[in-house]
């Protein structure tokens, strides 16, 4: 049960990072939202049940490429993402809507809310009853 919710973790951090790209995406245009989420993004707070874990002292990076897929990266891990260790790299597929962004780590997609201003992700939601808070900074 606990890997589950730590995939699930793991899978909406991801999404959190896809916003700050989908943000200027805001028309009608018929371009696919996921393409302007290429890069990477790195966790500046990591809000989970009213504690700071990049405060803490973990570290978390989400990179995002043109075909679709994710991968993220973690040290000093503060949220069980890594199965063995407290380092690790992981990820999986996304897609992404101006609003609302899933993750699918190859279990059960996540989906969250965001909101951008300038370079700065901002995405709440819970996941697994847990209360989420996070920022992101454009690498």
């Amino acid at each position: 049960m606990q890997w589950f919710r730590t995939r699930r973790i793991a899978a909406t951090l991801a999404i959190a990072s896809i916003a700050p790209l989908v943000a200027g995406c805001g028309d009608d245009s018929g371009v696919d939202p996921a393409l302007d989420l290429v890069g990477t993004w790195n966790a500046t707070v990591l809000m989970v049940d009213g504690v700071d874990l990049i405060g803490e002292g973990m570290t978390l990076s989400f990179t995002f490429s043109a075909d679709g897929e994710y991968s993220y990266n973690v040290t000093g891990d503060l949220l069980d993402f890594c199965d063995a260790g407290p380092d690790c790299t992981d990820g999986g597929d996304f897609t992404a809507t101006i609003s609302r962004f899933t993750l699918d780590p190859g279990l059960e997609p996540v989906v969250l809310n965001y909101s951008v201003t300038g370079n700065t992700l901002t995405v709440t939601g819970t996941v697994d009853g847990t209360v989420l808070a996070w920022t992101f900074q454009a690498a």
